[in-house]
């Protein structure tokens, strides 16, 4: 049998995928149960995190310090799809383990299962069609149910469109497990506020520190409580050397406004798996990169906590500068967007998804210095 993959892998993969499921990655699983017991008692004693291993899957419980827009289901693109998916697990709950059941029958039970406030479901509409198979799609990728005879994607086009799909016992882990019963809960508000008390009472600063560096882009030392903040500063060091030690490919790095765990090679999760490609986020990195040169010639001024404070149309004159230099390199998808408002836009929802940048009213906007830790232009052609 070949080596054993090390600790240091088994922990970035479950930080990176949902789960570890047999059927995709035996190799990578069987690794994780060799190595259950460190791997357990690592993270909770760093996060506070559950480790689920279980006959053909693993799962790390990852509860976010602060929860994200971008932590979403990215092949969602309505609320609807949500919804659709909230609502079947409710359906396979009722289904069982190992159950067949024919597509139609699913959208028949979905005029019962979903929210009045939704209104009322007409399958003859595309839309409604779409966001109820990317909820099935969804499902299906992450192991929750099998198609037995024909495809789930045809439905999108034929509403009469028939399929006989199979439950797994996978529905049963897919939430998170933070409290005993959420039939307690009734609105959104008072399940943000639960999490937010079970964070607080159950894990140290330090846990909730490791949870932000390892789940988010960076820390915002702003938004760190005085324990916290007291916690990092006084436990920074010994925390940098501990992760230092235990990760070839990792190191955290500290700055006046922010602090971050630094990936010295490329590792991108199925969270973010286009990233290195992706024609928006290298117009991100380029914009950040031209403020970056803008403080260093002393052209922009930081605060004494690092932070670039700049109004939207200020940010908006330097992307289009960025445009002007990098615009030959840029693909089609992007230069096709006839607007420079709107690919501003795109790119400015992205330098806020990796806390590059910061909303702060008034129409204007924190440049955080974690900017400048990333920079990007192309290569030189030789000559």
């Amino acid at each position: 049998m070949n080596e054993v993959i090390p600790f240091q892998d088994c922990v970035r993969v479950l930080f990176d995928r949902y789960w570890v499921c047999q059927e995709d990655d035996p190799e990578m699983l069987y690794a994780i149960k060799q190595q259950k017991n460190t791997l357990e008692a690592y993270f909770h004693s760093q996060f506070r995190y559950h480790l689920i291993i279980e006959g053909t899957f693993a799962k790390l419980e990852k509860i976010p310090s602060v929860s994200q827009p971008s932590m979403g289901i990215l092949a969602f693109e309505r609320e609807k799809s949500y919804i659709f998916f909230a609502c079947l697990l409710a359906y396979f709950e009722d289904k069982g383990e190992d159950q067949q059941f024919l597509l139609q029958d699913a959208c028949e039970a979905m005029l019962n299962y979903v929210p009045e406030e939704l209104g009322p479901i007409k399958w003859q509409d595309k839309s409604t069609r779409k966001a109820f198979v990317d909820a099935l799609k969804y499902c299906r990728d992450q192991h929750i149910i099998v198609e037995i005879d024909q495809q789930i994607e045809g439905f999108r086009e034929q509403f009469d469109h028939e399929v006989l799909i199979q439950t797994t016992s996978m529905f049963r882990r897919i939430l998170t497990l933070y409290f005993n019963d959420l039939a307690k809960l009734k609105t959104i508000n008072e399940f943000e506020s639960a999490v937010q008390k079970e964070i607080i009472e159950t894990t140290t600063p330090k846990q909730r520190i490791m949870r932000t560096w390892f789940l988010e882009s960076a820390l915002r030392h702003e938004e760190l409580t005085p324990e916290e903040r007291q916690a990092l500063d006084c436990g920074f060091e010994s925390w940098q050397e501990e992760i230092e030690s235990q990760f070839d490919f990792m190191h955290v790095e500290r700055y006046k406004s922010t602090s971050a765990l630094i990936h010295s090679e490329y590792q991108y999760g199925e969270y973010y798996p286009n990233t290195r490609n992706n024609q928006i986020f290298n117009a991100a990195i380029q914009w950040a990169t031209e403020v970056f040169d803008r403080v260093q010639s002393g052209e922009l001024l930081p605060d004494l906590y690092g932070r670039i404070r700049m109004y939207e149309r200020e940010a908006f004159h330097i992307f289009l500068v960025v445009k002007e230099k990098f615009y030959y390199g840029w693909n089609k998808d992007f230069t096709k967007i006839k607007s420079s408002e709107i690919a501003w836009k795109i790119v400015f929802k992205v330098l806020k998804q990796f806390s590059f940048v910061k909303s702060i009213g008034d129409k204007q906007l924190y440049c955080f210095d974690l900017a400048g830790r990333i920079t990007g232009e192309y290569q030189k052609e030789e000559s």
